[in-house]
């Protein structure tokens, strides 16, 4: 490999280095993580004029130690981030509550990348006092479990921030019979094809609903002490129940939101709605325990009713957020920048919902997400995951959003960094990006992905992706490249100290995709002397599989939720 090839794999990518840009190298910049490296005839001399610059700089030289392992050649790096809150955002609530080793791993090596912000998604997954009811069998963080994470994060210059919902997405709350009449929609919405979708949503007019969620955000503010703490607000569909018509796709009309930025979704609201949510917003931002501190807000809502912008309230900061390859990031963050309101954006990282992730749709999604918050003066980048089959999915997006939010100008090569900054290896980088791009060469399915919608249906998929024009040869094009990345799996290294099980994840995730090729194969007939008993055993091997890897990084609430929509999937084979 020769130096320029070594150096693409460093992530982030520098902002200036002697062997990639010409002329002199420039003056250290004045920002608090700017930094020098340079390195002559082995010896490497760091320039920094913080604690946390000193601390980017060693990250630095980690990397270009596993770059080059022989010894570092003669070079000089000067380096800066382009945005200044680059964050990644990770569900621990919903079936799958990691380990507290899992999250000061995910810390240190997002940490290593740049990343300074760490949000932790929770809905019931803190130990509220006096709310066992709803929390027990969750396995809850405690406030000393995140004291003990507050502090590993700190020693690596990372804000640890908690996203507490606090008005939608409540349904475990509601679920609870001495809350569940602090719901805005009682009972939930049933539409007439018979899906069911329960109550998660507060009533914003009522005080005792309000008192809980005061609650349940003074709580988490009190425990992360962080200045910034996020209270959702995202989503509350149960305000208006046109919008849950709309979703079930019970009406004969465009959904609500076609008609604002190409038809991304938003939630409109009708009037009285708006006010109700907007004084919510406002009662929130009031409350002691966020004083002097900023509060995120999700700005779904305010795509469909710019005129909201204006009765944002000071310390308010909103995050847009979209997770397909066209979302609107740049129409929405002009907006909201015009209003002279402060904003992130949050793009995905496609991995959740699929079983390899799309490498493909995530690029393009984080790039127009880095690009809007460059152009039109935002704050922050958050990288967002939310709960996936398998975790692993998720890396390819915190990589490249790490590298993209620090250099936009400049990413870095995707599977050399996986494997400098993930697996510390060589090999599993490759493997990653062809699992995540072979969704590509089959008929696209928004979310979830193809392929990985033909392993959870147990085949069934692949007849709609037969009509929409996949071919036998489509599918023979698939399993070549899962082949390809099954090698790559066999033959890497990986020194990370969860190497094997990352190797481990990545061959569940190519063996999971195998075996849906074939499923798809049998239920459209084009291998009519396949051994459907042989298929089914393999099917109940990987959920078996499945559910060891899940336990080496989760806590146990949740693995029978997950095995349980594996099982279902075979109905027909």
């Amino acid at each position: 490999m020769n130096v320029a090839a070594a150096l693409a794999g460093l992530c982030p990518q520098p902002q200036w280095c002697s062997l990639l840009d010409d002329g002199a190298p420039p003056a250290v910049p004045d920002h608090p993580e700017a930094h020098r490296v340079r390195v002559c005839d082995g010896v490497v001399n760091v320039e920094a004029s913080t604690a946390v610059g000193a601390f980017r700089a060693r990250c630095t030289v980690e990397q270009l130690q596993r770059r080059f392992p022989a010894g570092i050649p003669d070079l000089e790096i000067v380096n800066w981030p382009d945005v200044d809150a680059r964050g990644v955002m990770v569900d621990v609530s919903r079936n799958c509550v990691p380990h507290l080793e899992t999250v000061e791993w995910l810390i240190d090596r997002l940490a290593a990348m740049g990343i300074n912000h760490v949000l932790l998604y929770l809905e019931a997954t803190f130990d509220h006092p006096g709310h066992e009811d709803t929390t027990s069998g969750r396995y809850p963080f405690t406030a000393a479990d995140v004291t003990r994470l507050r502090t590993f994060a700190a020693e690596r210059h990372v804000q640890l921030v908690p996203v507490q919902a606090s008005l939608g997405h409540l349904e475990h709350w509601l679920a609870n019979p001495r809350h569940a009449h602090l719901a805005a929609l009682p009972g939930g919405y049933t539409s007439p094809d018979g899906g069911h979708e329960p109550p998660a949503c507060l009533e914003p007019t009522s005080d005792e609903a309000w008192a809980l969620a005061s609650e349940l955000v003074t709580n988490v503010a009190e425990a992360f002490d962080s200045p910034l703490v996020h209270v959702g607000l995202d989503e509350p569909l149960d305000l208006d129940t046109t919008l849950w018509d709309a979703i079930f796709d019970v009406t004969d009309g465009p959904p609500p939101w076609a008609e604002v930025d190409n038809g991304a979704f938003c939630v409109p609201l009708p009037p009285h709605r708006r006010t109700q949510y907007m004084a919510w917003l406002q009662r929130l931002r009031t409350l002691p325990a966020l004083d002097g501190r900023q509060m995120l807000v999700w700005a779904d809502v305010f795509a469909p009713h710019p005129e909201l912008l204006a009765e944002v309230p000071d310390g308010v900061t909103l995050v847009e957020w979209g997770y397909e390859a066209n979302h609107a990031f740049d129409a929405r963050c002009r907006r909201i920048a015009a209003a002279g309101v402060p904003f992130w954006a949050a793009p995905g990282t496609s991995g959740w919902s699929s079983i390899s992730g799309r490498v493909t749709n995530m690029t393009t999604n984080v790039t127009a997400a880095v690009d809007a918050v460059a152009d039109h003066g935002g704050q922050g980048v958050l990288v967002t995951r939310w709960e996936s089959l398998p975790p692993v999915s998720d890396w390819p997006g915190f990589a490249f959003g790490a590298s993209l939010a620090w250099n936009r100008r400049r990413p870095a090569d995707l599977a050399a960094a996986l494997d400098t900054a993930v697996a510390h290896g060589v090999g599993l980088g490759e493997a990653w990006v062809l699992l995540g791009t072979v969704h590509d060469l089959v008929p696209p399915i928004p979310e979830q992905g193809s392929l990985s919608a033909v392993f959870t249906s147990g085949g069934m998929a692949a007849v709609g992706l037969a009509l929409l024009g996949m071919t036998p040869d489509d599918l023979a094009g698939v399993e070549a490249t899962l082949a390809e990345a099954s090698s790559l799996i066999d033959g890497a290294t990986a020194d990370a100290p969860d190497g094997e099980l990352l190797r481990a994840e990545l061959r569940w995730v190519c063996d999971a995709l195998t075996w849906g090729v074939a499923a798809g194969r049998v239920r459209l007939g084009w291998d009519p002397v396949a051994d459907v008993e042989e298929l089914r055993d393999r099917h109940g091997e990987l959920v078996v599989q499945y559910l060891q890897l899940w336990n080496d990084r989760h806590r146990p609430g949740g693995a029978e939720v997950v095995a349980a929509s594996m099982a279902g999937t075979l109905g027909g084979l």
